[in-house]
């Protein structure tokens, strides 16, 4: 995640596939403010814009201001790692543990 509202805001609305236009819809904020935010050097929205747009996306604040919940952990993973935890449990138990051990011994090459 980034550490900016607007590298957290892209990142998240990447994630989810919404364009600004949806966005704008679902929050009742112009496409022009929202594009704002996202284009900016330092543009913040208002505490009660970004109240929306964290209702919005199912997020919140928190999250859009420095990219960790209140558990200061990441609350977005990236697509690939979404993926690869919602096919996870498709897999056969022989399967899991393969990937399992992939990772491990590839996370240790590093």
């Amino acid at each position: 995640m980034g550490n900016s509202f607007k590298e957290n805001l892209k990142e998240i609305l990447e994630y989810k596939d919404m364009t600004v236009k949806e966005l704008a819809f679902l929050t009742g904020i112009s496409n022009r403010s929202i594009g704002n935010y996202l284009n900016a050097r330092e543009s913040m929205p208002p505490a009660d814009y970004a109240c929306k747009i964290a209702k919005a996306l199912n997020t919140t604040v928190e999250f859009l201001l420095t990219g960790k919940d209140s558990d200061n952990h990441t609350q977005v993973f990236s697509k690939t790692l979404s993926t690869i935890i919602s096919n996870f449990p498709k897999l056969s138990q022989e399967d899991q543990m393969l990937v399992s051990q992939l990772t491990v011994s590839l996370s240790k090459m590093k």
